[in-house]
């Protein structure tokens, strides 16, 4: 259900400024970070044939299984709190600061990740 709404929210805020498929993608992997889902809805997607078949070609990493390696590597990043920006790429949010840096300097603090050259 959380996967559906953050498609949804995506679509809706990004289709109002034309955004690029490659965008809403990036913003959707912000939203799954942020939420600490990310891995398992690429095994939601991944582990669904229909969905599967209909979105990608069949010599495509998604049709492989290896993406069960890389959903084992995206469940480590659910430990860490992401506050990362999904509308940070769209026109209209482009004079802001740098939240993607501010949230991963928030994230590296936090978890004692820090170098006091940030």
């Amino acid at each position: 259900m959380l996967l559906y709404r953050c498609v949804e929210a995506v679509n809706l805020s990004h289709d109002r400024v034309h955004a690029q498929m490659d965008v809403k993608l990036r913003s959707l992997i912000c939203m799954g970070l942020n939420e600490q889902v990310l891995h398992l809805w690429l095994e939601a997607i991944c582990s669904n044939t229909a969905v599967v078949q209909k979105w990608y070609q069949p010599w495509s990493f998604m049709s492989s299984p290896g993406w069960v390696q890389v959903k084992c590597e995206l469940r480590v990043l659910a430990q860490f709190s992401f506050r990362l920006n999904p509308d940070w790429e769209l026109p209209a949010k482009k004079n802001r600061q740098q939240p993607l840096r501010e949230g991963v300097q928030d994230m590296l603090v936090k978890h004692h990740l820090f170098s006091w050259d940030l």
